[in-house]
């Protein structure tokens, strides 16, 4: 039997995380990139030493972590900077992701599931089988991450608008899960695509 992978992706507040979560209560191996981007810049990894080494000390929390709040503010400010973190992380997210599918895949699953937020940003790997998009309307996006993030919507509104668009994120679609009701009818959406 030869393992799907899916994508899943969509933007803000349109429900990944809880699909993601209820797949995997059915059994189906789930992995999420942001986790995969996180271990690739913790302590002691080639990641964070390749960070340290461009930016310097103070990029590090005291701890030793990497200062995600920093990082963030400087690569948002500096488009140049932004272009290296991403020629550095992507490689490594790649290779790391694809280590975890494989080491999944020997339970010889029918269905492996990734989690990959920036998906219309970042191009879709050629490892992907297919792509399942979240889907709901902005407004629904935004009151949910705002009272999920007690974050203002001003700033939910902001990382909206950096994300990729709606119309981007359906044209990679191979599925849609509509997510704009309750969860009971994502849910039987869902058991529709297994």
């Amino acid at each position: 039997m030869t393992t799907q992978i899916i994508a899943l992706t969509g933007g803000i507040g349109s429900g990944k995380s809880r699909v993601l979560k209820w797949l995997a209560e059915q059994g189906i191996p789930t992995l999420n990139a942001d986790q995969i981007a996180r271990e690739v810049v913790a302590p002691q990894t080639e990641g964070l030493q390749a960070i340290v080494e461009k930016f310097g000390n103070t990029i590090l929390l005291e701890n030793g972590e990497l200062n995600r709040a920093a990082l963030r503010e400087m690569i948002f400010n500096q488009p140049e900077a932004k272009a290296w973190l991403e020629s550095l992380l992507h490689p490594l997210i790649r290779q790391a992701t694809q280590a975890k599918i494989e080491q999944l895949k020997q339970q010889q699953p029918e269905y492996i599931v990734i989690e990959i937020p920036l998906l219309a940003e970042t191009g879709k790997p050629d490892y992907i089988d297919a792509v399942w998009v979240t889907d709901c309307n902005e407004a629904t996006q935004i009151q949910r991450a705002a009272a999920r993030d007690q974050r203002p919507t001003s700033e939910i509104q902001k990382i909206l608008q950096a994300q990729a668009s709606r119309a981007e994120r359906l044209a990679l679609a191979d599925q849609v899960i509509d997510t704009e009701k309750n969860f009971e009818s994502v849910v039987e959406q869902l058991k529709t695509m297994l």
